[in-house]
């Protein structure tokens, strides 16, 4: 049988449409199946960020065994050579041999949903949402997973807002909250603000004590929309410091700069449209 994308199949169904059992390996308790020409991962997500789960609509994260930990920096084992490295570098023209293809599913469901092909955009250690450093591999989707299947793998329905790096889940609609968590930038000197959402553009806010930046991503991949001060057009000499909660100090150039209430105010606006906020400049050159 074929398996088409975005259908559900059995693991062996998978295995047999991509290449047979027979020319197969498997890794990390078959978690892996690696075939002539394709990588297939099965990726069972959990309740929590802390194990396997959808990162986002095109992004997938896999997750070794609880308390897998590294001999020394450089040290993959955990995923293993087969599973990650699918190019032939020992010929003077690098040839790619597999491709990896996600297959993924909640813990209820006995099939797995075919999300297509996939790149293993990177895999080593990452913070967890507790501070320590967890072990990660990340599949980014060729193909966008559909809105219902986002949800059913433990997506939000509306907006994820970080304020100095603290999720939130806000409800589309859901005003007064997301005013709320706006309001909570003015509580401190230096703030940061960033919002995204199933659509996948995502609006950026530092704050200091009266200046705010803006960045607009039209997709993680963008370059970037950012404002520009009309009335201090002119003025590129002179920089505005911002410090993130994490401890990195910014420095951005003062005329891309706007007053932190007009800055704060657009935010609002693109939670209440969903569009690039109009009560700003945004500078044509970018």
């Amino acid at each position: 049988m074929a398996v088409t994308l975005h259908t559900w199949h059995t693991a062996s169904e998978a295995i047999a449409a991509f290449g047979g059992p027979g020319a197969s390996e498997t890794f990390c308790d078959g978690q892996f199946v690696v075939l002539p020409s394709t990588v297939l991962c099965f990726v069972t997500t959990g309740p929590t960020f802390e194990g396997a789960h959808v990162s986002s609509p095109t992004q997938v994260t896999w997750r070794p065994k609880p308390g897998t930990v590294r001999a020394h920096r450089d040290d993959h084992s955990w995923l293993p050579e087969p599973v990650r490295e699918v190019y032939d570098r020992s010929a003077p023209e690098v040839r790619k041999l597999r491709t990896h293809h996600v297959l993924v599913r909640s813990p209820a469901d006995e099939r797995f949903f075919y999300a297509g092909e996939a790149q293993l955009e990177s895999y080593g250690g990452t913070r967890a949402a507790g501070g320590e450093w967890e072990l990660a591999a990340r599949f980014a989707l060729r193909h966008k997973l559909p809105r219902e299947m986002w949800r059913k793998l433990g997506g939000y329905s509306g907006w994820l807002v970080e304020v100095n790096h603290e999720a939130r889940y806000v409800e589309t609609g859901d005003l007064p909250e997301f005013e709320r968590l706006v309001g909570e930038l003015s509580l401190s000197e230096f703030s940061h603000l960033w919002m995204t959402r199933y659509e996948e553009d995502s609006l950026t806010l530092h704050t200091n004590a009266r200046r705010g930046w803006l960045m607009y991503l039209r997709d993680s991949a963008d370059s970037g929309l950012y404002t520009r001060d009309l009335p201090s057009a002119g003025a590129t000499n002179t920089q505005e410091a911002f410090r993130c909660v994490c401890g990195i100090d910014l420095e951005f150039e003062a005329a891309r700069t706007l007053p932190r209430e007009l800055a704060q105010r657009a935010a609002i606006e693109f939670f209440q449209t969903g569009r690039l906020p109009e009560c700003v400049p945004w500078d044509p050159e970018w």
